[in-house]
């Protein structure tokens, strides 16, 4: 009986309450590294859920709490929506070894807490209410007075959210949960100090390191396409980069939770580096990237992020593991090759590795290790493999320069014997060049006058018949003149000197028309002249729009009277506006010739085909340009030519013509007068079946 009413008794104890009755007795003896005495681990600690703040009062009764470290926290505690959320307590003795001595609390986990000692709030790290997570970079300790040998009781407020897909400080092992609340001597603030300090000297580092490392090897990627190893060396930089870039950010700027854990993603995906380590030595040792490399590549970072995410570390190991093996594997196989400066690389493979290996495991075995070297495990593993790659990048950038210079030498040695060789060659083929030379220019100049003698012929019939006319005129008006001072003769001789004077007047308009026809003629002549000698090369002030209409008409006519079964329609449309320009008359009268001539052949080419309804037409028009500049358009509506022909037919010796009619030189003249002679330009639009169109554009002011 007495036995049952022990155990009630008991069981009423444990369901209604305790009293926290132990109190943690603290001495200088007890701090850590620097000065920082973790408090989550000591015996003492009692918690309850719930949002209550009385619990915070010293008072407060402790039915339903329960004995508890912090460190005992964990994700089962979470509600439906993943928060948790209660209340720490545990009652402190500080011994007279603490006299005199600046105390402070330190925070280390996200979780959101309000810090009460003695019933009064001290601080909030984060915010309880609205949630917000706490940073717990590299933060000063708070301040506290506390009284020595007095018993203080600390109530601690947590609220902190858990979900399966995250990676949180409560979802770890108990040793990762020490830093929750610490008290701090001045030592530790001095520690913090220059942590802090020492975060943005490494981190400038890092990131300056990194970017200059990404730049370089860019620009020799881009330099160099055909290196895959470049290319490949430029990716790894980047992601090089991308874990300077996680390491450091959060030391330079204050991140909230979420940019915290995007972060963490990112330094997750860093295990890229040590995949492209592993492409990188293949590449090197292999010239060549294996499946096996292929597979490092694409799950290492994957299970890298899988094991961040989930705080499972296996399937990293796992791909780790595979990833260090074949890495050993390919120096073992490629042994007998191997250089010095590829034993530079891979050592530098080795300890990127190693240095890894060390940094996660201090991260999650050894915090306070971690804290005292982590910066000085992260250079090595942040900038040994990029040094190294480029230091193999240079030496190989100077074996290839070798192994360049030891063939020039050997081309050199070549070239020297061939140049013996053709040494007594030179003068022989000297002399035969210049007799080529000779010959080419004497038959250019025939093949030249050829053209210009063939242009002629075409004009004799031509002008033939156009000085027919003005001669035809000036006979006519002679006879009738004759006949009219007969007239005259007989009507003074009458004495009716009023008739005389009529005669004589109207003898007077036929010697003005015999004049005019004369001078027509006499032009033409002049124009035939100018055709047929060599160009002066002296610039007169010349009337387009005549010099287009004498060529057009003489063109026809010469056409006319070789082929009498020859007819086409032609017709001029001139701006009357149009300013007289300086231009070698002679040579731009060939030019208009040929144009003509060859839109005229067009025409007649197609008019032999038969086809029904066609009238052949040949329209030459001038005009100025906004921008003073003056068209000379030769339009035909002829055969047209190929996208082929039209492409060469400024080339010399190219024609379209039968060999008996055209030597191919008239176009590449017409080419070389426009743009070389007056600094204009000759255009060509064409479709085939349906004409062409010459366009010459010649600027208003010559210089």
């Amino acid at each position: 009986m007495k036995r049952l009413i022990t155990i009630l008794l008991l069981s009423l104890i444990k369901h209604v309450g305790f009293a926290q009755d132990v109190t943690a007795i603290l001495s200088p003896e007890m701090f850590g590294t620097h000065q920082q005495l973790l408090l989550a681990p000591l015996d003492g600690w009692v918690f309850k859920a719930g949002t209550n703040p009385n619990y915070a009062l010293p008072n407060t009764k402790l039915a339903g709490w329960k004995k508890m470290k912090p460190t005992e926290l964990n994700a089962k505690m979470a509600d439906t929506k993943g928060k948790i959320e209660g209340w720490f307590r545990l009652k402190i003795k500080l011994d007279s070894a603490f006299l005199d001595m600046p105390l402070g609390f330190g925070r280390n986990l996200w979780a959101a807490s309000d810090l009460y000692i003695d019933g009064e709030l001290v601080h909030s790290f984060g915010n309880t209410n609205p949630y917000q997570a706490f940073n717990p970079t590299l933060k000063h300790p708070i301040p506290v007075n506390l009284t020595i040998g007095e018993i203080h009781t600390i109530a601690l407020h947590v609220v902190d959210y858990e979900t399966t897909f995250t990676q949180r400080e409560i979802r770890l092992k108990p040793h990762n949960l020490v830093d929750f609340i610490s008290l701090t001597g001045p030592d530790y603030h001095t520690f913090v100090a220059y942590k802090i300090k020492e975060s943005y000297v490494y981190g400038s580092m890092w990131l300056t390191a990194a970017v200059l490392l990404l730049l370089l090897f860019w620009l020799l990627s881009l330099l160099n396409p055909t290196q895959k190893i470049l290319r490949t060396i430029a990716n790894y930089s980047f992601f090089v980069l991308i874990m300077a870039l996680t390491y450091s950010i959060n030391s330079l700027i204050e991140l909230s939770y979420t940019a915290e854990k995007i972060r963490f993603v990112f330094y997750a995906l860093s295990a890229f580096v040590p995949a492209l380590n592993l492409v990188i030595v293949e590449l090197i040792l292999k010239e060549k990237m294996s499946r096996v490399s292929l597979f490092i590549t694409i799950f290492l970072p994957i299970t890298s992020v899988f094991a961040h995410l989930f705080s499972i570390s296996w399937p990293f190991g796992i791909v780790n593991t595979i990833n260090s093996v074949y890495l050993a594997y390919l120096v073992f196989s490629s042994r007998k090759s191997l250089t010095a400066t590829k034993w530079v690389v891979i050592l530098s493979m080795i300890l990127t590795t190693v240095c890894g290996v060390i940094y996660v495991s201090l991260h999650k075995y050894n915090v306070d290790l971690y804290n005292v070297y982590e910066k000085i495990i992260s250079t090595p593993l942040l900038l040994s493999s990029p040094l190294a790659l480029l230091f193999y990048v240079s030496f190989r950038f100077r074996e290839i320069l070798q192994e360049v210079a030891k063939e020039a030498q050997k081309v050199l040695k070549i070239t020297e014997e061939k140049n013996n060789i053709l040494a007594t060659q030179n003068e022989t083929l000297e002399r035969k060049v210049e007799a080529r030379t000779a010959e080419l220019k004497a038959s250019q100049a025939q093949l030249i006058q050829s053209e210009k003698l063939a242009s002629l012929g075409e004009l004799t019939a031509g002008i033939a018949h156009e000085i027919q006319n003005p001669l035809n005129f000036v006979n006519n008006f002679s006879e009738v003149s004759s006949e009219l001072i007969d007239e005259m003769n007989q009507e003074m001789n009458k004495g009716d000197i009023n008739e005389a004077k009529v005669i004589s007047n109207d003898l007077k308009q036929n010697l003005e028309k015999i004049t005019l026809h004369g001078k027509r003629a006499s032009s033409i002549v002049k124009g035939m002249l100018e055709h047929s000698r060599n160009s002066t090369g002296e610039k007169e002030l010349t009337d387009i729009n005549e010099l287009a209409d004498d060529y057009l008409r003489l063109a026809y006519h010469g056409l006319r009277a070789k082929d009498s079964s020859f007819n086409a329609d032609f017709k001029t449309d001139f701006d009357e506006n149009l300013p007289k320009i300086e231009v070698i008359p002679q040579d731009m009268g060939r030019v208009l010739l040929n144009l003509i001539n060859n839109a005229f052949w067009a025409v007649n080419e197609r008019s032999k085909k038969g086809e029904t309804g066609f009238e052949p037409k040949v329209n030459v028009t001038t005009h100025l340009t906004a921008n003073s500049q003056m068209l000379i358009d030769i339009k035909d509506n002829g055969k047209g030519m190929s996208e082929v022909t039209k492409t060469k037919i400024f080339q010399p010796f190219f024609t379209t013509k039968p060999t008996d009619q055209g030597t191919g030189l008239g176009l590449s003249l017409a080419y070389d007068i426009v743009t070389k002679g007056h600094g204009g330009t000759i255009e060509v639009e064409t479709k085939e079946g349906e004409g062409t169109t010459f366009t010459i554009k010649l600027p208003i002011q010559n210089k």
